[in-house]
């Protein structure tokens, strides 16, 4: 704190805060709160109180003011709330008054909480003492003097004053009250006893220091009454104190075998997910320690407790974003991907090359990849995933932990592995798959509904087209979906909303011709560009509407959904605007205006989705 020469309260060395808020109500009670200037109000009314007549709240208020300042730094809790309950409070209005003199016996230890006193020694040296620091009497009971004179330097000086003998039995009780935990002759560990209120009731040892060792092997142990916290405390304070987190996981890895701690460290290790998440996130070492003990929960079948592991894991952890540069496209990518949604799955990283770009980076085993370059892989087939991922040498990956769901995967390949047949996706498994497509087979619409005429415009994916489908469907009640949770057909998955899907009838004709070079993930490219729609499902519905203009200005609407590609909308506008051409020949680009008014136009990638989103208000 620095001295104050004016004649107002030094507030040099509280925090500062903002006070003038009118905006609200409810703002400015928080404000008052927060301000200095009103807990000092409440301080000083605390401190003008009797000391037999201050209750446990004055108490508080007075431990939340004397916590900040340097003569109470090195004290306990204990000592500081003893003290708090005996101090006096004194104020010298004027400044250049003589607070002692030399040679004066010395009957309390003080504190400056405001103002600033200047000490002149008789050899004419002088020492100035600011808010927060301390004189007077030390810890005994032996009769001390004053060496110097001390004067005010300011007006409105303000003291506490603890007198000698309180002073002296409350820093000598603390040696009383210390309880030393000793292993082969040397301390290591202390605690104290505190009394938390003045009933008694909540009385116990606290640690208040200890050894590595001995404070992390704690964490298993019986916790008192006064020290509910001393985990929380302990997973936010050990990288003070240790190296890496590793050291305290391989130590509740050991633990847990024994069945009389596994509770406790079950406890230990979902306080320190739901509080510290970022220490798995960042550390591949810590993912394989989450990984073993959520194989160890199973293992000692303690569902429960893997179930809120689980949850705490997927509420926590954050979308990151990681970006690499490949030298070139035919460089091989320092991961291992598994999953895809031809199982089922989104897509996630098996193993990262140790030592590589993608590990400095973060990117770790058990990440969800959701979106490359803007193009989402929530739900896109796993082919297809790594052809986007090596065909191009600048990647912005966004990605997520989810142990859970990679676990389930893994659990799934390795039932597929033991069988020897790949699992194929019940009805259950793909609700969340948004669309499914009929990779193999090129059937034309109008050739299953068995329709009078279905012609090239047919709208079934614009806002008149709907309601037309809708009532062909109810007419010649097609199912959607099929029958069985999978049949003969083959169903593929993309990254559409909406749901394709036919069974199969009398219509189709015994040999169709079949192309081998067809996207499955994209099954507007087969040689029908009709879709049915299960008009019932609403959440796989398009819900987003796009105008699309051509170089002429015309424009058209086109229902989308989130997951609906560029390259789908092309072949939609295409439809819509009765053009004859290729999909291949148009393409599907953005068209903004600067704010100094220059006109910029890039095209979308083929593969780019969510595209409501991303338009800017000044581009079309």
């Amino acid at each position: 704190a620095t001295e104050s020469e004016a004649g107002d309260m030094d507030l040099s060395g509280l925090p500062e805060t903002a006070v003038d808020s009118e905006d609200d109500d409810d703002e400015e009670d928080i404000e008052r709160a927060s301000d200095p200037l009103m807990s000092r109000d409440i301080v000083r009314d605390c401190l003008e109180k009797d000391p037999i007549d201050r209750t446990d709240d004055d108490i508080e208020q007075l431990l939340e003011f004397m916590h900040q300042l340097p003569a109470f730094a090195n004290m306990t809790m204990s000592v500081r709330r003893e003290l708090c309950a005996v101090m006096v409070f004194a104020v010298v209005e004027r400044a250049g008054t003589i607070v002692l003199n030399d040679g004066e016996e010395l009957d309390s230890w003080s504190v400056i909480l405001n103002g600033s006193v200047e000490v002149t020694y008789p050899d004419g040296r002088t020492e100035i003492l600011c808010m927060g620091n301390s004189f007077g009497v030390s810890p005994t009971m032996e009769k001390e003097y004053m060496k110097g004179v001390m004067r005010t330097k300011v007006d409105d000086c303000q003291f506490v004053c603890i007198a000698q003998q309180d002073y002296c039995r409350i820093l000598n009780q603390v040696e009383k009250n210390m309880q030393k935990v000793e292993e082969e002759g040397e301390i290591v560990m202390v605690k104290e006893h505190r009394e938390l209120d003045r009933t008694g009731t909540r009385k116990g040892h606290i640690v208040i220091k200890g050894t590595a060792e001995r404070l992390t092997m704690h964490l298993v142990e019986e916790h008192s009454v006064v020290d509910p916290t001393f985990i929380e405390d302990f997973l936010l304070t050990y990288r003070t104190f240790l190296s890496s987190p590793m050291e305290v996981g391989k130590k509740l890895l050991e633990w847990f075998n024994d069945p009389s701690l596994r509770d406790k460290v079950t406890r230990v290790v979902l306080l320190w997910v739901n509080n510290h998440f970022n220490d798995f996130e960042g550390d591949p070492a810590m993912t394989r320690f989450l990984e073993e003990f959520e194989n160890n929960l199973e293992r000692e079948k303690m569902g429960g407790h893997l179930r809120l592991l689980n949850i705490a894991c997927a509420a926590k952890a954050k979308r990151r974003l990681i970006t690499l540069t490949k030298p070139s496209r035919e460089a091989p990518l320092p991961f291992i991907l598994l999953g895809g949604s031809e199982k089922g799955f989104g897509i996630f990283v098996d193993s990262v090359d140790f030592g590589s770009k993608a590990t400095e980076a973060g990117l770790k085993r058990g990440d969800q990849i959701l979106e490359v370059n803007g193009q989402n892989f929530e739900n896109i087939q796993l082919s297809k995933a790594m052809e986007i991922l090596r065909n191009n040498t600048h990647l912005s990956i966004t990605v997520k932990t989810n142990l859970f769901v990679f676990k389930e995967l893994l659990t799934r390949l390795s039932e597929e592995k033991r069988n020897g047949a790949p699992h194929l996706p019940k009805i259950g498994d793909i609700k969340k798959a948004s669309r499914y497509s009929i990779p193999d087979l090129a059937v034309d619409v109008e050739q299953v509904i068995g329709l009078e005429k279905v012609n090239k415009k047919s709208k079934a994916n614009t806002v008149g087209g709907r309601n037309k489908l809708k009532k062909i469907l109810d007419k010649t009640r097609i199912s959607i979906l099929p029958q069985k949770p999978y049949n003969d057909i083959g169903i593929g998955q993309s990254q559409d909303d909406s749901i394709v899907g036919l069974r199969q009838t009398k219509h189709i004709p015994p040999a169709l011709p079949v192309s081998g070079t067809l996207s499955s993930s994209n099954p507007d490219l087969l040689q029908s560009h009709h879709r049915i729609l299960d008009f019932n499902t609403t959440p796989d519905l398009p819900d987003q509407v796009l105008r699309v203009f051509k170089a002429d200005q015309q424009s058209r609407y086109i229902m989308i959904s989130k997951d609906t590609t560029a390259k789908e909308v092309v072949i939609q506008a295409i439809r819509e605007f009765a053009l004859t051409a290729t999909p291949d020949a148009y393409s599907l680009c953005e068209v903004s205006v600067t704010p100094e008014g220059v006109i910029k136009q890039r095209r979308l990638p083929d593969q780019l989705s969510k595209l409501a989103d991303r338009i800017q208000l000044s581009g079309r």
